[in-house]
């Protein structure tokens, strides 16, 4: 018995749409779930959440972090205290080099991935500090993974620093990156 190549694609797609086995206990709405409050002595609690799903956001450490107090005082306010900083600037390049430059390119002027040293966010919420963090660190639609358990929460706040800065060269110099 043969099936064909459409027969072969329509069998893994069934695969995979019945593979998720969700009760309805399970599938409550993100809104109805509490926000995961980060509790510093340092200020109030920020609440963190994916940008696709709205899923809370686990920010517990990963395996051998600790968190800068550069990292502490993000998850207590929302503010990246490394913009600015031209050694953190780099260290962001770096990382960035490493970790997103593949799909966002080499400037962040956007590849497979969408630029991002321009003004235009696909998620409107990425023109903070904080709702960037949430989609790099959650994840967004495509290929863009949650970085969650690849990067730390100083890492990304280094690469976020970087196209920060990236972008506001790029206004200094007369226009935006183009858009990838």
């Amino acid at each position: 018995m043969t099936f064909g190549v459409s027969g072969l694609v329509m069998a893994a797609f069934l695969t995979v749409a019945c593979a998720k086995d969700e009760s309805p206990a399970k599938a409550d709405s993100a809104a109805s779930k509490p926000a995961a409050k980060v509790v510093l002595k340092d200020g109030p609690a920020q609440e963190f959440r994916g940008t696709l799903s709205g899923d809370v956001l686990d920010l517990s450490p990963m395996e051998g972090e600790t968190f800068t107090p550069e990292a502490k005082h993000f998850m207590a306010t929302g503010d990246n205290p490394y913009r600015g900083d031209a050694e953190a600037v780099k260290k962001g390049y770096t990382i960035f080099s490493t970790a997103c430059s593949g799909c966002h390119g080499h400037l962040a002027e956007g590849k497979l991935g969408p630029a991002l040293a321009d003004d235009y966010w696909t998620y409107p919420k990425n023109e903070t500090d904080k709702g960037i963090f949430e989609t790099i660190y959650g994840g967004a639609a495509g290929m863009m993974g949650p970085q969650q358990g690849r990067m730390t929460v100083d890492e990304i706040l280094l690469v976020i620093a970087w196209i920060r800065h990236q972008a506001e060269e790029n206004v200094k110099n007369g226009g935006a990156a183009p858009h990838g």
